[in-house]
């Protein structure tokens, strides 16, 4: 039997949710079925969940001012290291 949901990767931002022991260990184990990662299972559901709700579709049609619930983790910028030059690693002796 072909899988239920089609995964595929896209770019993914980091939020933090909760979820029951049991939801991770079913996540786990349609990650591993569909040969994916637990993080594209979920948007894959997620966007088949919003697809199909078409009480939610009229929803966003009149509500597109809606609370920010979830919380984002903003990217960690990349710090620049500087060269150590072999030099200034050796330990100075007085």
């Amino acid at each position: 039997m072909a899988a239920l949901l089609t995964v595929k990767s896209i770019q993914m931002t980091t939020a933090t949710v909760t979820v029951n022991t049991e939801i991770v260990a079913r996540l786990n184990a349609y990650a591993a079925f569909t040969s994916s990662t637990p993080d594209a299972v979920i948007v894959a559901a997620l966007e088949y969940v919003f697809t199909a709700d078409k009480e939610f579709s009229k929803f966003t049609e009149t509500h597109k001012d809606h609370p920010q619930l979830l919380r984002v983790k903003e990217p960690k910028a990349a710090v620049k290291r500087r060269k150590v030059r072999q030099s200034d690693s050796t330990p100075k002796v007085s």
